[in-house]
C-alpha cells in the first residue's frame, strides 16, 4: 500500500488537510490528486466542521507538480487532462465548501501549489516563504483556477506581470500585492491560522456560511443586485433561532449557544 500523500483530521470543529511528503516538497501526483479528492468531500460530510486549514509538512507547502507525470501528460495528453480536471474540480469544490478555508503556507508555493492556496478563503504565509506561478518557463500556463482567482484577487496587471514573468516573490511583496492575508514567523504559521479558524468557528455557522457565499456571489454581480441579496440574506437569517441566541446572549451579557437552526 503506497504511503499516503496527505492526512485529514478533524479537531473538534476545525478540520486540517496537510500535505505530507516533504521530502520530495509536497508534489502535486496522481496518488495525491485522488487523496485531496476524498478529504474535501470527507470535509464536506462532516456536519460538525466550521473551519477548514490547508497546510504542508516540513518546510514546503507544496512545490507544485510532479515534473515527472507532467512531462509524461505531452505523451499522453487525454490522462493528463482527466487528472488535471479533477484537480481543478477539488479546487473548485473546496472553493464552495460553506465554511471558511485557510491556506497556512508554511513553506514555498509554486505552481499548483499556489493555485490550490488561491482556492482558498485567506492565506497566512510564512516570513520565509516564496510563492510564484512559474509555469511560462514550462511552455504553459496555471491552468487549475490559479490564472482566474489571481486577477481577481490582486488585479489584472499585477497578475498578468507574476504570470507572464515566472517571478518568484517574497512573502513581502506577496502581502503589499493583497495575495495574503497575514505574514508570520515560520514557526507561528500553522498556530495563526487555528487562532483565526477558532475564532470564526466560535460565531453562528449559518452566518459564517451565509456570509461567505454573499461575498463571493456579490464579486460578480452588479452592486444594487448584491446589495439586494445581501438584504434578502439578511432578513432570512433574522428569522433564525441563531438570530434569536444572538440577540438573547447580548443582551444577558452572555456566550451565545449555537444550534445551527
Amino acid at each position: 500500500m503506497p504511503t499516503p500523500t496527505l492526512t485529514f483530521g478533524l479537531d473538534d470543529t476545525i478540520g486540517t488537510i496537510t500535505f505530507c511528503r516533504p521530502e520530495e516538497r509536497n508534489p502535486i501526483s496522481a496518488q495525491l490528486i485522488a487523496e485531496f479528492e476524498q478529504a474535501v468531500e470527507s470535509a464536506a460530510n462532516r456536519p460538525e466542521l466550521r473551519a477548514l486549514i490547508i497546510t504542508g509538512s516540513g518546510n514546503c507547502f507544496m512545490a507544485g507538480g510532479d515534473i515527472n507525470m507532467m512531462r509524461q501528460g505531452l505523451t499522453e495528453p487525454f490522462e493528463f487532462f482527466r487528472l488535471h480536471d479533477r484537480l481543478t474540480s477539488a479546487g473548485n469544490r473546496l472553493a464552495r465548501l460553506p465554511v471558511p478555508v485557510i491556506a497556512a503556507i508554511n513553506g514555498h508555493a509554486f505552481g499548483g501549489g499556489l493555485e490550490l492556496a488561491l482556492a482558498c478563503d485567506m492565506r497566512i504565509l510564512s516570513a520565509t516563504a516564496r510563492v510564484g506561478l512559474p509555469e511560462v518557463g514550462l511552455g504553459i500556463l496555471p491552468a487549475s483556477g490559479g490564472t482566474a482567482r489571481l486577477a481577481r484577487l490582486i488585479g489584472r496587471e499585477r497578475a498578468l506581470y507574476l504570470e507572464l514573468s515566472g517571478e518568484a516573490i517574497d512573502a513581502a511583496e506577496a502581502l503589499r500585492l493583497g495575495l495574503v492575508l497575514r505574514v508570520v514567523a515560520p514557526e507561528t504559521v500553522v498556530a495563526e491560522a487555528r487562532a483565526l479558524a477558532a475564532r470564526i468557528a466560535a460565531q453562528a455557522p449559518a452566518s459564517v456560511a451565509m456570509i461567505k457565499r454573499a461575498v463571493t456571489l456579490a464579486a460578480d454581480m452588479p452592486l444594487e443586485a448584491a446589495v439586494d441579496y445581501c438584504q434578502a440574506t439578511g432578513m432570512l437569517l433574522g428569522g433564525t433561532r441563531d438570530s434569536r441566541e444572538g440577540f438573547d446572549a447580548f443582551l444577558g451579557k452572555r456566550k451565545p449557544q449555537w444550534q445551527n437552526r
